[in-house]
């Protein structure tokens, strides 16, 4: 290997902000719904495991079919969005803003404060306004790979 010789101008996109990825065969995806990378490498509901890489929101109701053409893809938010007026599990106060936040499953309703048998964070509690209304922000899927080599 060498360096380059000449210019070298690569196409690029942002690291977070709204994608189109392949959709789980069969899986239908709600906007709204927590989504991740599953082991298989397409996109479906967050399933907190070992395998899988939270990505964000799904923007968009959809069906996923692999074997159109193209495949079909869901528009994701990965901007790690701040989810307001919303109520999260674990006995929430404000001393517990800036905690960890979790989620076993693809609904924002699953959202805890509580680990259990939890792997992954996915956003932190960010604000606290009452015992039934908190905010939590969302990792991006950078932060998410990042935490994995911590």
């Amino acid at each position: 290997m060498a360096n380059p010789s000449a210019s070298i101008i690569n196409e690029t996109r942002p690291r977070a902000g709204r994608q189109s990825l392949i959709v789980t065969n069969a899986t239908q995806l709600y906007a709204g719904a927590l989504v991740g990378i599953l082991a298989t490498g397409y996109v479906g509901f967050w399933d907190d495991n070992a395998a899988a890489v939270f990505l964000g929101i799904c923007e968009e109701d959809v069906l996923g079919d692999t074997s159109a053409t193209p495949p079909v893809e869901a528009k994701v938010n990965t901007e790690g969005v701040t989810l307001r007026n919303i109520t999260v599990g674990g006995t929430p106060t404000q001393a517990k803003v800036g905690d960890p936040v979790y989620s076993a499953d693809g609904n924002i309703t699953s959202l805890t404060l509580t680990i259990g048998t939890l792997n992954h964070p996915i956003g932190y509690m960010s604000r606290y306004i009452s015992a039934t209304e908190q905010e939590v922000t969302l990792v991006t899927p950078t932060e998410m790979l990042a935490q994995r080599q911590a």
